[in-house]
């Protein structure tokens, strides 16, 4: 009975070590998670297949407004830019928060743990579904997600079209030196002939 005793216990600081050591959040979460990007229009409008880019400090993603994309967890902001033809662009910005695996290795005392589901980004979550809009900047926070509804976010600002390349400036001219004269294209469709041609039109001397 006491080796059996001893067994058990044995294998439960086993357990409870390995947990750990390796992150409780780095185990139960992963280090990615599965966020749903939506763009709708000012007036509530869906418009699904916006190109989406997605980075924190860990990685950076594409994907389709509509669809889930899968990013790394971080303790990080999350950027969230998406395009569509004929729409300002959305953009968005994303806080998250620590998850149950994290808390969990403070609270049984695994600082160790802690501070590797920290670094590897798994103590963390993002929101996990953000509706941006087209020609707004708006920002998100996990802590303001109820469940795993739709977040609306803040909208803190707004956006715009990138300003077209501008023009290149003439070349400087030195004071007092006479302006460049432009040379007219030669436009003219009737053939040139030269001095050489002309000659071979004359008769031969005697």
């Amino acid at each position: 009975m006491a080796i059996s005793n001893w067994r058990f216990w044995g294998l439960c600081t086993g357990a409870c070590l390995l947990s750990i050591l390796t992150g409780c959040a780095s185990v139960v979460h992963g280090t990615n998670q599965a966020v749903t990007i939506e763009t709708l229009t000012v007036d509530g409008k869906l418009i699904e297949g916006a190109e989406c880019s997605v980075a924190n400090d860990k990685a950076e993603t594409v994907a389709l407004s509509g669809s889930s994309a899968l990013v790394r967890r971080s303790g990080g902001t999350l950027n969230i830019e998406c395009k569509q033809a004929g729409h300002l662009p959305a953009s968005g910005q994303a806080t998250s928060r620590i998850n149950g695996g994290m808390v969990g290795n403070v609270v049984l005392g695994g600082l160790v743990g802690a501070a590797i589901d920290s670094g590897t980004g798994a103590g963390f979550n993002y929101p996990s579904w953000m509706q941006l809009v087209f020609g707004e900047v708006r920002t998100f926070d996990r802590g303001a997600q109820v469940g795993e509804q739709p977040l609306a976010g803040v909208r803190v600002g707004t956006t715009a079209l990138a300003a077209a390349p501008a023009a290149a400036a003439p070349a400087a001219v030195a004071p007092g030196a006479p302006a460049a004269t432009p040379i007219a294209a030669n436009t003219s469709s009737t053939p040139r002939v030269s001095i050489d041609d002309l000659r071979g039109l004359l008769p031969s001397k005697p």
